[in-house]
């Protein structure tokens, strides 16, 4: 490998230096070209060089200042050109999309990667002020793959990036180089050095540092700075703080010391980031880059590339700093506006900083004699002592650290395992999915009579139970999810009586459903009966799943896909299905925005009191006379609008919302109605029979009233409710306090009779979806009329709802019902 390098200002200059050379069109050769020249100069220069090498690949960029022969050069173009015996060189152009991981997933593509890929130099063209995080994709990689290069430096001419006799902007070109026997090594360095512990924000507003530490931050600065005293402000600015977020890095500057105690930086803090105080000297600086050059040169380097920040320019002598690598190369390189550098795992963009690459491509390595290497120093002794003792504080915390990280660890991993099941738990899953492939699959199982086990059987057969079922599942799970392949399965418990599974199957839902469904029903048909427990003869066990493909939440977290496998498996328990996939039953994102709009919209009402209520009249049959009324909630907006109940109760239905807005509706209307005469009824859902909150403000309200028998109470009977016993019990306390018991929505689809008598309703209302069409519909006529007939059995009057013409008003009341309720009587109205 060799390096030669040529500095012009015109093409026909270039031209001359170049074909003094002799070029090899066998071998490999790598172009970097920097100018300070305007990009036609440069694209012109890039012609000789490539028009020659028919194996060139050249990159380049704008620059003010480059580096040559380890010398300072302005007003000129820079070509660095290095020769490759046995070195693959491949490269890319990717503009910026303004989607960085897509971005930095199509450079590494383009590169055609290798694990004997070395190293990557690229240039790039910075976007919008910030550092683009373009090279988050070569972090992923199996292998270390270090970036170098830099971000160019606007000249007089205007700022680009170069491919072979192309510029660009808002973009980055990069060469990778592959050669398993290539030898890369590379360094950093700050013009600012850490000195110390890192410091925890604790409190900061904006720009206002207040405390590090749970300390007041000038308090800090005191007594590290001053041993506890008084520190004037100029010394105090001498020391500003080092701060990584994230992939950015810089220094914060003291501005000033408010009258609050507060600390003013240069730029705003975020509580939890981490500082450290830092100390910059052109000495110590040049002894950093002294000290690693020294290391370096026992390589002895073929090619040393240097990346340099424009800002040290106003900080160091360029010939100071670049003296360390006389001796070892020449080196030569550019200086720019972020430098590429590869921190262990981090792939970083820097500022303010030195980075160098150097290559060697040849095994044999010179004797190195160190007399050769320049020493003379201007740092002192005592720099080097706080050098390297801060460096042993620093070996002895991470010794330390990791000695605690291993203690944490096996403390915490007596915690990943489930006791019951010995699984692992929830925790080790999360863990998982943030890990989990496009082609592998979610499912979450339950146990959905562990309940009725434990209640019969006892605790100690429902555990035994939990350890049976999930040997079982280890055995024969994959064998049902994915017959015809072979994948690895993954089993959690994340609960009691809840697993979940990950496996990797490229087969469809149809036929993951199909599996589950026939494992489901083998499960069901097996006893598992516990071993010594002779009163148990035979147990038996019903499970119903959810689960969600990573193919079809593709930018959902490990967490919300756990959550949409969850929520699909208690849609199946609703539903009474064993197998419920995710994306059947997901909420498009406008309609999910559209719910949160709704739930803002109630829970707003609420606050500011705009909970409406209306009323519809219910008049007797026959004389048509207004015998009561049924009120009904409505919210108003801000802008006056009135919201119907059938826009936000659905959504709001399994809520707290829900039982909050009903409450209100409850004490405002009873409240209102309390001192009248009419008789009216409000409506209770199974949310409100559950909620002793609830039936709580109810009695209370009831109290009040001059005539508790005016007061009807209308309960849907429906199958959310799950213990009839708790209702019946509800119901007959308030028919004590003297409300009426209304059963609503009698015929509606789901309809226990054994559970309508157990309630003993005084009126029960015929649900509106039979009563609309009994004038055009003969058979929802005779339905209709043989449940009046059955509530006449029951002893309990009826009500026909949605009576919205004559005709179906007349036969209504043919059919026998006693009162009648709809449109035709009246549309609802404000009531208060």
């Amino acid at each position: 490998m060799q390096t030669f390098t040529f500095l012009a200002n015109t093409e026909e200059l270039f031209k001359s230096q170049f074909d003094q050379r002799e070029w090899c069109d066998s071998k490999q050769y790598l172009i970097q070209l920097f100018s300070a020249q305007s990009s036609d100069v440069a694209r012109r220069i890039a012609s000789v060089a490539l028009n020659r090498l028919s194996n060139a690949t050249l990159i380049g960029q704008s620059a003010r200042h480059v580096i040559c022969d380890n010398c300072l050069e302005s007003s000129c173009t820079l070509i660095i050109i290095s020769e490759f015996n046995e070195t693959r060189l491949t490269s890319a152009v990717q503009p910026f999309t303004g989607n960085p991981n897509q971005d930095s997933q199509e450079l590494a593509s383009q590169l055609d990667l290798s694990k004997d890929a070395k190293t990557v130099i690229s240039l790039c063209d910075q976007v919008e002020g910030r550092d683009y995080p373009i090279y988050s994709a070569f972090e992923n990689l199996p292998y270390t793959l270090p970036v170098a290069g830099g971000l160019c430096h606007e000249n007089e001419y205007g700022r680009w990036v170069m491919h072979n006799e192309q510029t660009y902007q808002h973009a980055c070109v990069a060469v990778a180089l592959t050669n398993p026997r290539l030898k890369v090594w590379s360094d950093a360095y700050s013009e600012w050095n850490p000195i110390g512990m890192k410091l925890r924000v604790t409190h900061a507003v904006g720009n206002r540092l207040y405390a590090l530490n749970d300390k007041p931050a000038i308090e800090v600065f005191k007594h590290y700075l001053a041993d506890g005293k008084d520190l004037p402000f100029s010394q105090l600015m001498s020391f500003p703080l080092y701060r990584e977020l994230g992939r950015k890095k810089g220094i914060s500057t003291p501005l000033r010391i408010n009258d609050d105690g507060s600390i003013e930086f240069d730029s705003p803090w975020h509580v939890g980031e981490e500082a450290q105080f830092c100390y910059n000297h052109p000495s110590l600086t040049a002894e950093k880059v002294r000290h690693g050059a020294e290391m370096l040169a026992m390589h002895q380097p073929e090619s040393v590339i240097i990346y340099n920040c424009v800002s040290r320019l106003e900080f160091i002598d360029s010939k100071l700093e670049l003296k360390p690598f006389e001796g070892i190369v020449n080196a030569c390189g550019a200086y720019c506006m972020g430098e590429l550098y590869r921190n262990d795992d981090r792939q970083e963009i820097l500022h303010h900083s030195l980075t160098y690459i150097a290559m060697r491509e040849s095994d044999e390595i010179n004797e190195f004699r160190c007399e050769d290497f320049q020493r003379d120093s201007t740092v002192s002794p005592l720099l080097n002592l706080v050098r390297n003792a801060v460096a042993d504080l620093d070996s002895m915390n991470t010794q330390m650290e990791k000695k605690l990280h291993q203690q944490a660890r096996r403390l915490t991993e007596s915690y990943r395992i489930d006791s019951r099941t010995g699984l692992p738990n929830r925790i080790v899953l999360k863990e998982r999915l943030n890990t989990i492939l496009f082609s592998e699959h979610l499912l979450t199982l339950k146990l959905t009579n562990f309940h009725q086990v434990n209640e019969k059987y006892g605790y100690q057969a429902g555990d035994q139970l939990l350890l049976d079922l999930s040997n079982h599942f280890v055995e024969r799970l994959h064998l049902s999810v994915a017959k015809e392949s072979q994948v690895k399965v993954e089993l959690f418990s994340i609960g009691v009586g809840e697993w979940a599974i990950i496996f990797n199957a490229n087969v469809g839902c149809d036929k993951i459903e199909q599996r589950f469904v026939e494992f489901a029903d083998d499960i069901e048909h097996i006893n598992f009966e516990p071993y010594g427990l002779a009163d148990i003869d035979y147990l038996s066990v019903s499970l119903c799943g959810g689960f969600a493909s990573r193919c079809d939440f593709l930018t959902d977290s490990g967490d919300e896909i756990l959550l949409k496998a969850i929520e699909a498996r208690r849609y199946g328990v609703r539903n009474n299905t064993h197998i419920t996939n995710a994306k059947d039953i997901q909420v498009s994102e406008e309609d999910r925005k559209e719910q949160l709009g709704w739930l803002s919209c109630v829970s707003r009402a609420i606050l500011d009191q705009n909970i409406i209520t209306y009323s519809q009249p219910i008049v007797a049959s026959g004389t048509h006379e207004m015998i009561g009324q049924e009120c009904l909630v409505r919210i108003m907006e801000s802008d006056g609008t009135i919201v119907p109940p059938g826009k936000f109760l659905p959504i709001i239905a399994d809520t707290h919302l829900y039982t909050r807005l009903s409450r209100h509706m409850i004490k405002n209307t009873i409240g209102y109605m309390a001192d009248k005469q009419s008789p009216f009824s409000i409506n209770l859902s199974p949310q409100d029979l559950l909620s002793d909150k609830t039936l709580e403000v109810l009695e209370t309200a009831i109290s009040t009233m001059n005539d508790p028998t005016r007061l009807g109470l209308e309960v849907l009977e429906s199958e959310q409710i799950k213990d009839y016993g708790r209702m019946i019990e509800v119901c007959d306390h308030f028919r004590a306090l003297g409300a009426r018991i209304i059963v609503d929505d009698f015929g509606s689809g789901y309809s226990n009779i054994d559970e309508i008598i157990k309630l003993e309703p005084q009126i029960i209302k015929l649900d509106g979806s039979l009563i609309r069409n009994i004038d055009k519909d003969q058979k929802q006529r005779n339905i209709a009329s043989q449940l009046v007939r059955l509530c006449q059995v029951f002893n309990a009057q009826t009500v026909a709802e949605f009576v919205h013409n004559q005709q179906v008003c007349e036969i209504a009341e043919q059919m026998g019902v006693d009162y009648l309720q709809g449109y035709y009587f009246g549309e609802p109205k404000r009531l208060f």
